[in-house]
């Protein structure tokens, strides 16, 4: 009988798939942006933006002040996200944090254009970690900017 059932075809769903929670919740984040967007009137496809390997998003306005974190930014930074709405991610900077870099983020934003950056930000625990930033300017049907959308990772 052993036999027979290690030969017969798989019988239940009790398999796991790894990536299943990280799907789920890149569901929840395009969902709430998907929202945002619609009343912002954004022209954004974010299928295609949310592609790229992200563990937290910050939305922000043209002041940089951050208006929604999805619910990775605590898992990141160990910050609630009820306690970034209303801050700017400047925050997050610290003794470490390159001025070289925040000035070359400044210029890109000032310009326009997408940026990429890697810059050092710090947990609420006061420890310091390199964090991958990838800031989107959010363009309304005008093709004006009204928002910044940021994808950040722990980098490697």
């Amino acid at each position: 009988m052993s036999s027979k059932f290690l030969s017969s075809p798989l019988m239940s769903w009790d398999i796991s798939n790894p990536n299943y929670n990280l799907m789920d919740k890149r569901s929840v984040d395009l969902k709430a942006l998907n929202g945002i967007s619609a009343a912002n009137n954004w022209d954004v496809d974010f299928v295609k933006e949310l592609s790229i390997s992200y563990q937290t998003l910050v939305l922000t306005d043209l002041k940089q002040t951050i208006l929604w974190v999805n619910h990775g930014f605590q898992s990141m930074t160990g910050y609630a996200p009820d306690y970034a709405i209303g801050k700017k991610p400047a925050f997050l900077q610290g003794p470490e944090t390159s001025e070289i870099v925040k000035n070359r983020i400044r210029k890109k934003l000032k310009s326009g254009g997408r940026i990429s950056e890697t810059i050092t930000n710090y947990k609420k625990n006061g420890n310091p970690y390199e964090c991958h930033i990838t800031i989107i300017p959010l363009l309304d049907s005008n093709r004006v900017i009204t928002h910044y959308l940021a994808l950040e990772r722990a980098a490697a």
